[in-house]
């Protein structure tokens, strides 16, 4: 018996995985289709890189506290790389216009503990992709050029103006002692000034001499892996897309399942009895149990060993007193009557003596239709008072300790009272006789209820993929609100097989023709006499292959 659980274990998430498995798997497969139409339809982009090795110049300086050490901090060097001057002077290389369109096409990266930028370029053709390397690669070099070679010619700018003053000063120091005397005071004084200045006119002059060729010699870096031509493009990745499809359509297909599980309206397995009707489950037949048509069945066929273990539980849960089981169904059908029709044969077949009631007239596949017996006279009759009860009683072929009550021909006429239902149950009861009640269904009439207030213990009947959650849940709310306890419910599949029916002897016919008696009339006044022969005639047990042996007059 499955019981409400308290938490929701990993167990429990893989049935409801299993029960949609075709929505998700339909989700993943989407998904799939999604990436795949993706990758075909996206434009192919190819990449080539070259790789740089920046070396420092004159104007660079040690950096502090950069990510890369040295006196040149590469990440602002790529960031230059990226700059409008390199991308104006790649667009030139390029013939390309605008410049800025070039720069989204560009991708710098720095090597850990390397000096070296690599300078990579995206394009429609490999051809295109080279070239843009190539063109941002040497834009990048020479602006680094320029601007080593503007700081040095601002330095030989310097000195020069610098020079031009010393050469200023020897010029006026030169005419003071042309003007002077050889033995003038002053004049040694003043040739040591003179000598000082030319002096330090020849070391600028030095100084500018070692700038230019300081000029000619700077070198910005060098590329020291040349852009290739690429093979394959790297956009789109098939692989990519496909895992990125499955990562998002298998989340996707598990939230559409639990969706799918949650929002469900009728009920389709038995978890969804225990967690959304809060209902023990007694029995479930299984789905594989196909039901060809609506039986009883054998004892060792798959659906009479369920019923089998059902009739061991009900028989557990009753003391020896409690004898009347109400079978109900949830909406109207033939679950009600399959489960009772199986339930009182799984007891008779354990030797108990077993007396299985239609109290259900509305459904068109009942006890008698499953058995084999008359519907008339039956259950309404003796309600009404036209017959005793006994009369009413009949053997069920094939199974010498089962009895059978059938509705009756009034029982669209004669409703049960609660009076009528104690005293026919306490009759049937007192006999020593498990008492099986086929019940109408909860959702269209108040009748099971009633008779189960008269009961020892209610079980509920649903129908998988037919029974709602709601109304599931509804009937049994209904069933607690009495005193007489609910066992759980019994799961039959969706289907349960068209009813294969058999013909009623001729007597039986003429029996089921003849009207009812009226108020005023007895039983034995209009009811005319049978053949006991034809009477006798045995119809065979739905779901045998052969007619049964006939059953004793009653």
């Amino acid at each position: 018996m499955l019981r409400t659980p308290a938490a929701r274990t990993l167990a429990d998430y893989g049935v409801i995985v299993r029960r949609s498995w075709w929505l998700v798997a339909g989700t993943v497969a989407a998904a799939l289709a999604a990436g795949v139409a993706y990758t075909e339809l996206s434009q192919e982009v190819y990449e080539s890189t070259a790789s740089v090795l920046v070396l420092p110049t004159a104007g660079d300086t040690e950096v502090q506290g950069a990510r890369t050490a040295g006196q040149v901090n590469l990440d602002t060097e790529a960031q230059l790389v990226k700059s409008t001057e390199v991308a104006e002077a790649a667009a030139a290389a390029l013939g390309a216009d605008p410049a800025a369109d070039l720069v989204s096409q560009v991708s710098v990266t720095v090597p850990p503990n390397t000096a070296v930028l690599e300078i990579s370029f995206q394009a429609g053709t490999p051809q295109a992709a080279r070239e843009g390397t190539v063109a941002f690669s040497e834009a990048y070099l020479a602006h680094r050029l320029s601007g080593a070679t503007a700081s040095i010619e601002r330095e030989i700018g310097a000195a020069n103006v610098e020079l031009e003053t010393v050469r200023a000063e020897i010029d006026a120091a030169e005419e003071r002692l042309d003007g002077m005397g050889d033995g003038d005071g002053g004049r040694a004084g003043l040739e040591s000034d003179l000598d000082d200045l030319e002096r330090q006119a020849g070391e600028i002059e030095a100084a500018v001499a070692g700038l230019r060729a300081q000029t000619d010699a700077v070198s910005p870096g060098r590329i020291i892996n040349q852009a290739s031509l690429p093979q394959a493009p790297i956009s789109p990745n098939a692989m990519f897309n496909l895992a990125a499809a499955l990562g998002a359509g298998l989340p996707l297909g598990l939230m559409l399942a639990w969706a799918r599980h949650r929002l469900a309206r009728r009920v389709s397995y038995p978890a969804d009895l225990v967690e959304r009707c809060e209902l023990d489950v007694l029995a479930s037949v299984p789905p594989a149990v196909k039901f060809q048509r609506r039986e009883v069945f054998g004892a060792y066929s798959p659906g009479g060993r369920v019923f089998s273990q059902l009739r061991n539980i009900v028989a557990s849960q009753l003391t020896r007193d409690q004898r009347v089981i109400v079978v109900a169904g949830v909406a109207p059908g033939p679950a009600a009557s399959v489960v009772a029709a199986n339930l009182a044969t799984a007891m008779a077949r354990a030797g108990d003596r077993v007396t299985a009631v239609a109290a259900n007239p509305s459904t068109t596949v009942g006890l008698p239709e499953l058995f084999g017996t008359d519907p008339v006279p039956g259950l309404a009759d003796a309600w009404s008072g036209r017959i005793d009860l006994a009369t009413a009683v009949q053997a069920a072929p094939r199974q010498p300790s089962l009895s059978v009550i059938g509705p009756g021909a009034a029982a669209r006429a004669a409703g049960p009272t609660s009076e009528a239902a104690a005293e026919t149950f306490a009759k049937l009861a007192e006999a020593g006789r498990f008492v099986v009640v086929d019940a109408p269904p909860l959702s269209c009439s108040a009748d099971a209820q009633l008779l189960a207030g008269h009961a020892d213990a209610v079980i509920l009947a649903v129908q998988s993929q037919r029974d709602a959650i709601a109304e599931t849940a509804a009937a049994a709310v209904a069933m607690r609100q009495i005193d007489t306890p609910l066992l759980g419910a019994v799961l039959l599949p969706g289907v349960l097989g068209p009813m294969n029916t058999v013909p009623l002897p001729t007597a039986r016919r003429e029996l089921m023709s003849r009207r009812v008696p009226t108020a005023d009339e007895t039983p034995t006044d209009s009811l005319e006499p049978v053949d006991d022969a034809a009477a006798t005639e045995v119809i065979p047990a739905v779901g045998t292959a052969s007619a049964a042996p006939a059953a004793e007059p009653r």
